[in-house]
């Protein structure tokens, strides 16, 4: 099967890229059908950075050759590729920015779980509901995650913040009912001491 790849050129750190069609079997830098143009990603202007011949390519692409990802790219950007394989392109493009996005949703929930774990450790209420939804948040998050599904990945982000929100809330009653509670039995042990001094 023949595949359209790069093949490495250049220097250490001053990477430079030919474009060809070559038998898949081959390593990466071994012999080459066809040399079908050059990829400079140092060039700053990116009209220069690519030099491709786009006749060639098309024939390659049309007797079954397959492009790697990377080739992919820079074909889709080109537009050269057919429109079957521009669709797929497209939507593994979309999915992955979506993946990038959810992952944000990801590290809120992750956040939202360390803070309840840490919360958890010096309260004094009973938080062990407000972890477990928040966990179930968090697996709930991963799975959006890996189905790029940004909505998703988002309202189960805002349930472990809920969740943590619902717990300070819940840890700051019960402090505030504790120092009520300890108020009022220094209150009635100074009223008695003070009911045994005026007996006396």
């Amino acid at each position: 099967m023949v595949r359209l790849r790069l093949q490495r050129f250049g220097r250490t750190h001053r990477p430079f890229y030919r474009i060809c069609a070559i038998n898949q079997r081959n390593r990466r830098d071994g012999k080459v059908i066809e040399n079908l143009g050059w990829f400079n990603p140092i060039e700053k202007d990116e009209a220069k950075q690519i030099e491709i011949n786009a006749e060639r390519v098309k024939h390659w692409l049309s007797v079954g050759a397959q492009p790697t990802e990377t080739v992919e790219d820079i074909l889709g950007k080109l537009d050269l590729l057919p429109p079957k394989r521009k669709a797929t392109w497209e939507k593994r493009r979309a999915d992955d920015r979506a993946r990038v996005t959810a992952k944000v949703s990801l590290k809120t929930a992750e956040d939202a779980v360390a803070a309840l774990g840490t919360l958890m450790e010096s309260a004094g209420a009973d938080l062990s509901s407000f972890q477990k939804q928040a966990s179930d948040a968090l697996s709930a998050v991963k799975q959006a995650v890996s189905q790029a599904d940004v909505d998703a990945a988002a309202a189960a982000a805002n349930q472990a913040k809920a969740a943590l929100d619902q717990a300070k809330a819940a840890e700051e009653q019960f402090q505030a009912k504790k120092k009520a509670e300890e108020q009022a039995a220094a209150e009635s042990s100074a009223e008695g001491e003070s009911a045994e001094e005026s007996a006396e």
